[in-house]
């Protein structure tokens, strides 16, 4: 094993470097922490990885830089010694001094006691340590256990709409010149409908769909089947296709049972809600709570589902990929929540699709709706002005698809604005 590793390491550090697009994402190199970097499968954790790598070379030899992809098919998972990678390195550069070593561990997750060599390896070595994973609870809980405060944890997601138009080579910032403003809505479509996967920007629309449907098959059996060990495979196949034919809308795990008891399928309430939650720690799905003014009673609300991508939604559900009005409330969830956002949705007698928090009190109030017009404008304004009220709030956004106007209602202003300039703006 030690002569496989010797080789990837000499292989990575021999090939030509690649040309990589800048992510948004901001993560330090000598922080003297353990950094984590997780996401859904084909985000862009390893060019992310790369990319780092490349900013290190620039002031560090190559030598002193150690990447392996565990998901490489030459690493025995079954009987992987951790030690094997220490003295590999070794070997190939006796007069290296460990502790000034960068080690890139990409997809560490998918071998046994990874935790207990990187707590090792922090105590004995060095902390220049770098991990991807595509679970959120398997990296920021065993890491967090293990190394008690030495690391700090990153989300990378599919691109942002600003990423997306640098991958495309778009200025975001020119949004008043008539043909920059033509190319950036195109740009804004094309992503409502395309979603973000790096690899997936440059593809046509056969190759993309056939590309996402492969992410989505991967997910369900190396995230989910395999780590879990699930053996009820088609309920968690029609529970994929069920939430994402719900992207951006309610579901109910109690209703989804009762479907399955009806149509004669067997399987218990709890490995439902297990299900969900594997859904979430793969970053397949992100599910949006109820606001309310108790904790408790805002967890055990009716959750919304919302897909991590509106392309791998397309893609996998024929019903939704021509829904342009769950597609832009998905996008508008997904970008919110690649912020960072503490976000609700409010729900009384109207619905207002999000909230933000910060420092407890609320941030912003936004309502989505694709078409602002005659049939809908009523019921959308009311939503609105009603989450205002309950907020105590003056200002809201109503965020179109390429409507822009100011509705003023007593004290309350209602901003208009085009999803793509929001975009834009962020």
């Amino acid at each position: 094993m030690i002569d496989v590793i010797k080789s990837m390491i000499f292989d990575f550090n021999s090939r030509t470097k690649r040309k990589l697009v800048k992510r948004d994402l901001e993560v330090p190199v000598n922080s003297g922490k353990v950094i984590t970097i997780i996401g859904p499968r084909r985000s862009g954790k390893s060019c992310y990885l790369l990319y780092l790598i490349s900013e290190l070379q620039k002031k560090i030899s190559k030598s002193r830089i150690i990447y392996l992809n565990f998901e490489d098919d030459r690493i025995d998972k079954e009987n992987f010694n951790f030690q094997n990678i220490l003295d590999a390195y070794c070997q190939l550069h006796p007069k290296n001094n460990l502790k000034d070593v960068y080690f890139f561990f990409d997809e560490i997750q998918v071998l046994d006691n990874w935790e207990v060599f990187v707590r090792r390896l922090t105590e004995t070595v060095t902390s220049n340590i770098f991990i991807t994973g595509s679970s959120s609870k398997m990296l920021s809980s065993e890491i967090a256990s293990s190394l008690r405060g030495r690391s700090i944890s990153y989300s990378l997601l599919p691109l942002s709409f600003i990423e997306y138009c640098r991958f495309k080579k778009i200025d975001t910032k020119d949004i008043y010149s008539t043909k920059n403003k033509s190319v950036i809505y195109v740009a804004y479509q094309n992503f409502l409908y395309n979603g973000g996967f790096p690899e997936t920007v440059f593809f046509d629309d056969e190759l993309r769909i056939k590309t996402l449907q492969t992410y989505s098959d991967i997910m369900l059996y190396r995230d989910l089947i395999e780590r879990h060990n699930i053996g009820n495979i088609y309920v968690l196949k029609d529970m994929m296709r069920r939430l994402f034919a719900n992207s951006a809308r309610s579901f109910s795990v109690n209703k989804y049972f009762n479907d399955l008891k009806s149509r004669g399928y067997k399987v218990s309430k709890n490995s439902l809600y297990d299900f969900l939650e594997y859904f979430f720690d793969a970053f397949i799905f992100s599910q949006l709570t109820r606001f309310s003014e108790s904790s408790i009673k805002s967890n055990q609300t009716v959750k919304k589902i919302y897909s991590i991508d509106t392309g791998l939604a397309s893609a996998c559900n024929y019903s939704i990929s021509k829904n342009y009005g769950l597609l832009l409330e998905n996008l508008v969830f997904n970008e919110l929540f690649k912020q960072n956002s503490e976000i609700y949705f409010l729900k009384n007698c109207t619905e207002c699709d999000f909230v933000t928090i910060k420092n407890n009190s609320p941030k912003n109030i936004i309502q989505v709706c694709y078409n602002l017009n005659k049939n809908n404008q009523d019921r959308e304004i009311t939503g609105t002005v009603a989450a205002l009220k309950y907020f105590n709030k003056e200002n809201a956004v109503i965020l179109t698809d390429n409507i822009e106007k100011t509705i003023e209602i007593d004290e309350f202003k209602l901003m208009v604005i085009p999803t793509w300039k929001w975009l834009c703006e962020k």
